[in-house]
């Protein structure tokens, strides 16, 4: 799947800016991480994520790409999930409801940053990303 091939390449880089190109043809993107590598270069273990992956692939860097691909840049929480899902380091057979609380705390974390990348539209109870218009030269 391309997305995976994209997402394989964001984490070989994690300290740089990616953008990736959205299944309608346009792009979106994302901060660097900032983790290169965590104590002693492996992933902390989480029940969802696979062992096999990069110490920078945490829940929240996640579900910040989840919603940084969003059709249109906005979709409810259960659109963040579904995209997530397609995640290769989120594991196969894990249920709707243990991805819809992790992600739920993870967006409420991510809307709370210095510079959110998201927001959440109560008016159309949708989650909205702020940073798909950036070019990757604005995050450094």
């Amino acid at each position: 799947q391309r997305f995976q091939q994209q997402e394989g390449e964001r984490y070989a880089n994690p300290d740089q800016p990616y953008t990736y190109l959205l299944r309608d043809g346009s792009t979106s993107t994302v901060s660097s991480i900032g983790k290169k590598s965590a104590a002693g270069g492996k992933a902390r273990e989480h029940f969802l994520l696979s062992a096999e992956r990069p110490p920078s692939a945490t829940l929240l860097s996640l579900v910040r790409d989840a919603a940084a691909r969003l059709p249109g840049g906005e979709g409810s929480r259960a659109d963040v999930c579904e995209l997530l899902k397609e995640s290769q380091y989120v594991i196969d057979g894990v249920n709707d409801a243990q991805i819809s609380q992790v992600a739920s705390g993870a967006l409420d974390r991510l809307h709370y940053e210095q510079d959110p990348c998201v927001r959440y539209d109560a008016e159309r109870k949708l989650w909205v990303y702020l940073h798909g218009a950036r070019s990757e030269a604005d995050f450094k």
